[in-house]
């Protein structure tokens, strides 16, 4: 170490920031000449080199020029593209919601799901199998309508004079099917129902 601090104090570099630079300088004149596939003896030149004032420019000029060069052996491991890219594969395909729904209160529980395309809530005896039966002096017969499609849920009202709400607003019939899927709950006349995912 003492000789190198010697031969940088020599050659007019003085201090430990010098000699730092100068292994820094050998060490890419070495790079250089490794990636350019040169013999062992050409790299010990290029160090050689480094120790002149002139040659500690010339490795760092090099190393930028080599470093963006392509060299023939860079490009044997590299595999082939043949043709245009393959197309990436889609993504997995989401399972269907397969859940019902449940109207709840009132002491009523009312479970359905899309295996029908519409629902009537009556106050009265059901007098189809899609019918859903809310006893409640209050409610229509028919009162509303549920329309399912597409894991949605649909509300229409049918004219009843008890009225139907949506979380409190009034649905009347000029309103046609509005969409409940995110509502928490509905009004049958005075049967207060709160609408969940089964």
């Amino acid at each position: 170490m003492v000789e190198l601090s010697a031969l940088a104090g020599l050659l007019g570099l003085g201090g430990a920031f010098a000699l730092v630079g100068l292994v820094l300088a050998g060490w890419m004149a070495w790079r250089i000449v490794e990636k350019a596939g040169l013999p062992g003896w050409a790299g010990l030149g290029a160090i050689a080199l480094t120790l002149t004032a002139v040659g500690t420019v010339v490795p760092l000029v090099l190393l930028w020029v080599f470093a963006f060069m392509r060299w023939p052996r860079d490009e044997q491991g590299a595999p082939a593209i043949a043709g245009a890219p393959r197309p990436l594969a889609p993504p997995p395909r989401v399972l269907p919601d397969r859940r019902g729904w449940r109207l709840e209160g009132g002491g009523v529980s009312l479970a359905f799901d899309e295996s029908a395309p519409s629902y009537r809530l009556t106050g009265g005896p059901a007098a189809e199998p899609t019918d859903l039966v809310v006893p409640d002096p209050s409610v229509g017969q028919p009162h509303a309508r549920l329309l399912t499609a597409a894991n949605r849920l649909g509300l229409e009202d049918l004219g009843s004079p008890g009225g139907t709400y949506i979380d409190g607003a009034r649905l009347l019939p000029e309103h046609g099917p509005r969409d409940i899927s995110a509502v928490r709950s509905i009004r049958l006349g005075s049967v207060e129902l709160a609408l969940s995912r089964v």
